[in-house]
């Protein structure tokens, strides 16, 4: 459900020239399905494209998306951080490129690929493969070579027009206006010199200053922050030194890359030896990091934990380092061409395993301090934290598997981020590095215990059960062999779930009693022994005990309201609209799941959105609302769709979803039904969320308004059927006639059937 808008936001400084450019790509990409803007590193080949995404944008019936995939540490990733820029749930049980070119079957947009060079083969099938499955799709890629690709447009990004020096000479007549390398020099030279202007004196040193560094934007920018101190003369001599070394040192290379490598060479010779120590060693953070992050993994040495601070905004103000965000949300991250500069700073200095080493400490603390403080009112703020430090998770994980050594640590991390995968939306991303770093895992270990399990439940949560007891059978062969009790317990917890999606109900109540009974014995309380409460419920509801399941939901959701836990009561709240719908006391089920919906939506939940526009739909079926629930299957399909396994694969809830199915379609006939489900299948995320609880809005208020079923059951109580009379005439089961009755009753404040027909007869 790919919401019509765009990923490309305004840009944090002003956008110089290229206008020919532009005009080029845009009808470029009119009749061509894949371009890739191909150039040296610092040429502009990013900021081009998100230009070109930007006037594009609107022409996309789903807009315009930019990945960076230099996030992307291996190949296998290209997919998910596809995925994740796009906004696919990260629930589906497909490989992550199937479940991404199922995504974009339907879908209409420009996607834009950026920093591909570094995964050229996996970018380039995965293109192909999209090129082919999803007709409509634009991919504007970004890249140092082609993609190699069949139908590949290959685009070259020129540098920046620039004067012919002779042309600034005073003899001819001077600097003529319009070269975009002049006008990018004085436009950034302002932002640290407000007065800089190049006037009749300095037209022809500026010009040199492009011209040596043949019009490449990156470099430029870099040689204007030096106009702080330097001179225009003062930069061109000390660029000229640089050149005559680099010329010694590499003259087979390009010419480009010479020139950006003396223009970066240049500006880490110009910064202070505390600056050009914290350049090399934030190389080894992967996308985004926060000041506290550089603080812990970076000080040290020259550099003081209290200086940190001062040494990296030293580094912004040169353009080393981009800041983003502002305030205590700012984030630091290194454009590639700095990081892998600094990076071989940092192996030359020798440090470069320390620091990763160092690097990778510190994200294990990070992910096993988020699953000890996830049980309390924080876990918003914990899954925005988490997804900010994706990218160094990975960088972390990799360095674990790729040093002897260090398998155990890998398992340790990747136990530790159970409530990155599960609630903040990961599943795919952790299938993956579970399986890694299981498949390191030769001797028996607690780490490697939790590591099952943990995989099993993932897996489960996925609707691969032939995987997750496969899982769950190894885990539970190690506790025994290790006598690990409380791994134990959460095996057989979510084991108990795995068994009920496959229709083993029996077996499942058996398994979640008694990993219920282990943690209570244990005296553990966090979010998923309270979580096993309401699993227990979800069971019971199932095999006619909804009595017992509203007992089970209570009990969880009060422990969880007691601690602030959010992400547990969602789950209590959903199980808890599905016992009032088996009771059919269907205004209750519709509170319950509205506030099952927006803590769910807090979380960005997308597995337990879908469950509650499922369990919604159901309510507003019995309502009379026909329409409003054939909307809402579409709704809900189209989120199930994304995870791969609606309604949890369970036999017994597809069952009852068929039936509503048939029943609306022989109530609204088979045209108006596809009608109202088409509507429900193309809305966005937001617009359900809003459609969604507007039922249980409804039901809060107060007001003693019934739905239009609500009132066929009141003519009928005036009429003076019985309850099983009424369920003959309306065709439903005498529980759901006897639960309308209830209804009624309670929405008019009445205590008798008598009340309800005098309120007939009044015509109210």
């Amino acid at each position: 459900m790919c919401p019509q808008s765009t990923t490309l936001d305004n840009d944090l400084t002003s956008f110089i020239g290229r206008r020919k450019e532009i005009a080029e790509l845009k009808i470029v990409l009119s009749s061509t399905r894949l371009v890739t803007l191909v150039g040296v590193g610092g040429v502009g080949k990013t900021r081009l494209a998100r230009r070109v995404g930007q006037g594009l944008a609107k022409g996309f019936a789903h807009g315009a998306w930019f990945v960076d995939l230099a996030r992307a540490s291996e190949p296998a990733l290209v997919a998910n951080v596809i995925a994740e820029a796009l906004g696919v749930p990260d629930q589906s049980a497909l490989s992550p490129q199937a479940a991404l070119a199922e995504y974009l079957a339907e879908r209409e947009l420009l996607l834009i690929l950026d920093n591909c060079e570094h995964l050229l083969q996996a970018c380039a099938g995965l293109v192909s493969d999209l090129l082919r499955s999803a007709g409509g799709v634009v991919v504007l890629a970004t890249s140092r070579e082609p993609l190699g690709v069949l139908g590949e447009h290959s685009w070259p990004v020129p540098p920046m027009s620039m004067p012919d020096l002779a042309n600034v000479a005073p003899a001819r007549g001077g600097y003529v206006y319009g070269y975009e390398a002049l006008e990018l020099l004085e436009e950034r030279a302002r932002t640290v010199r407000p007065e800089f202007t190049i006037g009749p004196v300095s037209r022809a040193m500026a010009a040199q200053l492009c011209r040596r560094l043949d019009g490449l934007p990156l470099a430029i920018e870099l040689a204007a922050v030096r106009l702080r101190a330097l001179s225009l003369e003062q930069i061109v001599a000390r660029l000229e030194d640089r050149y005559r070394l680099l010329s010694t040192g590499n003259r087979g290379g390009p010419a480009r890359h010479q020139t950006l490598r003396a223009a970066v060479d240049w500006s880490f010779d110009l910064c202070s030896e505390r600056e050009k120590c914290l350049w090399s060693r934030l190389s080894v953070f992967a996308g985004s990091f926060a000041l506290p992050d550089a603080e812990e993994v970076c000080a040290g040495g020259e550099i003081e934990r209290e200086d940190v601070f001062e040494v990296l905004s030293g580094l912004v103000e040169k353009s080393i380092v981009l800041c983003e965000g502002t305030d205590e949300k700012s984030r630091y991250r290194l454009l590639e061409t700095i990081k892998a500069y600094g990076h071989e700073r940092l192996v030359a200095a020798g440090e470069d395993v320390v620091l990763s080493r160092r690097h990778r400490d510190y994200y294990l603390e990070l992910a096993e301090r988020s699953e000890d403080r996830w049980f309390g009112r924080d876990q918003v703020l914990w899954c925005a934290r988490l997804q900010n430090a994706q990218a160094n998770f990975w960088a972390a994980l990799d360095f674990c598997l790729a040093t002897p050594g260090e398998s155990l640590t890998g398992l340790r991390m990747a136990g530790a981020l159970v409530f990155f995968w599960n609630a903040c939306g990961h599943l795919k991303d952790g299938r993956y590095w579970l399986g890694r770093v299981l498949e390191t895992a030769v001797e028996p270990s607690r780490e490697k215990v939790k590591a099952l399990w943990v995989n099993g439940y993932v897996a489960m949560t996925q609707g691969d059960n032939t995987a997750a007891m496969a899982s769950f059978g190894d885990c539970l062969a190690l506790t025994a062999q290790l006598d690990d009790p409380m791994a134990r317990a959460y095996c057989q917890q979510f084991r108990g779930s795995a068994e009920q999606f496959k229709g083993n109900l029996e077996e499942a109540e058996v398994l979640l009693e008694e990993a219920v009974r282990s943690h209570r014995r244990s005296g553990v309380v966090n979010s998923l022994t309270v979580l096993a409460t309401a699993q227990l419920g979800f069971v019971s509801c199932l095999i006619d005990k909804a009595d017992r399941a509203l007992e089970l939901c209570d009990d969880s959701g009060a422990v969880s309201e007691a601690h602030g836990e959010l992400w547990a009561l969602s789950w209590a709240h959903w199980v808890r609209g599905l016992a009032y719908w088996t009771l059919a006391r269907f205004e209750s089920a519709a509170v319950a799941l509205g506030d099952s919906l927006r803590a769910k939506n807090a979380l960005d939940d997308r597995l337990g959105m879908s469950a509650c526009a499922e369990l919604l739909a159901w309510v507003a079926c019995e309502a009379g609302a026909s329409r409003r629930a054939a909307q809402l299957l579409g709704a809900a399909k189209a989120l199930w769709a994304s995870i791969g396994h609606p309604l949890f694969g369970s036999v017994e809830l597809l069952d009852i979803h068929d039936g509503y199915v048939e029943r609306l379609q022989s109530a609204l006939g088979l045209k108006a039904f596809g009608q109202c489900h088409a509507l429900g299948e193309q809305m966005s995320v937001a617009d359900v969320l809003s459609f969604a609880c507007d039922e249980a809005v409804r039901a809060r208020d107060g007001e003693p308004r019934l739905t239009r079923r609500e009132k066929q059951v009141a003519g009928l109580i005036a009429e003076g059927l019985t309850n099983k009379q009424i369920a003959t005439r309306l065709v439903i089961s005498q529980r759901t006639a006897e639960g309308h009755v209830e209804h009624v009753l309670a929405k008019l404040s009445f205590k008798s059937r008598a009340q309800v027909a005098a309120w007939i007869a009044a015509g109210t």
